[in-house]
């Protein structure tokens, strides 16, 4: 090889290596603005403009824009307009969720304990926190008078549920009781509290069914312990997507 093909291909060789270099940069670029994007998100701050809210079965629904994108969540009842710049910690999205009092479906939605609205912090223990099914907003449970009514048929009571609810755990139990509390359509549950004479603790119930305070029902399903929805609720036992009978 003569001297000046040499050089031709030296050079030619070296403009190759810094193509790949510059391309091999570019990703590097583009990854690490991703991952920063990334490590943003999952750290659960999110702050942007409001473009959309409303209020429904408890909640305030609040949309912000994002950079190119947009974000929904869901927390306490909070006087918010158009325009406002809101921040919230979203650590619990919940993927999929169908909102029964929007009738929307939403392909993640974070529920919120609070929001912070223009810089100030809303969270409040006077607002109820949809959040909160163990919280009792509209009768304590202290205060409810108790009906007289039977044990379920080839039932338990709840100071029975309680009383052997390790060996109990995973099966179908029936019990009856009055209802002591009901919230509606959070984290895509109906949760109800109920009462009997056998204790003075309530038995949570989740379900798609609907009841009123000081309703007698019988509830059928199976029994989950040490469940834990987040936020620090954690429930020692809960029957689960239980089927609901009025009597």
């Amino acid at each position: 090889m003569n001297q000046k093909i040499f050089f031709k291909t030296l050079l030619f060789t070296g403009i190759i290596l810094s193509f790949q270099q510059n391309i091999f940069a570019e990703n590097i670029h583009h990854k690490t603005s991703a991952q920063t994007k990334t490590t943003t998100q999952s750290s659960g701050v999110f702050k942007g403009e409001l473009i959309d809210t409303m209020n429904a079965g408890g909640y305030t629904y609040v949309q912000i824009k994002m950079d190119n994108d947009s974000v929904w969540a869901a927390g306490p009842v909070t006087a918010v307009k158009k325009g406002d710049q809101i921040s919230f910690n979203g650590r619990m999205p919940m993927k999929q969720f169908h909102s029964k009092a929007l009738n929307q479906d939403f392909d993640i939605i974070y529920f919120v304990g609070g929001f912070t609205v223009n810089g100030k912090s809303m969270q409040s223990s006077s607002l109820p926190n949809p959040l909160d099914p163990h919280k009792n907003t509209s009768k304590k449970a202290h205060d409810l008078v108790l009906k007289d009514f039977s044990k379920a048929k080839n039932g338990r009571t709840i100071a029975d549920v309680i009383e052997n609810k390790n060996s109990l755990s995973k099966q179908t139990l029936r019990v009856r009781g009055q209802v002591s509390k009901f919230t509606a359509d959070v984290l895509g549950k109906n949760w109800i509290h109920i009462r009997d004479s056998s204790s003075k603790q309530d038995l949570t119930i989740t379900t798609d069914s609907t009841v009123a305070l000081n309703d007698i029902i019988t509830v059928e399903g199976k029994l989950a312990l040490n469940k834990d929805f987040g936020y620090g609720y954690i429930y020692d036992a809960i029957i689960e997507d239980a089927k609901v009978s009025k009597n």
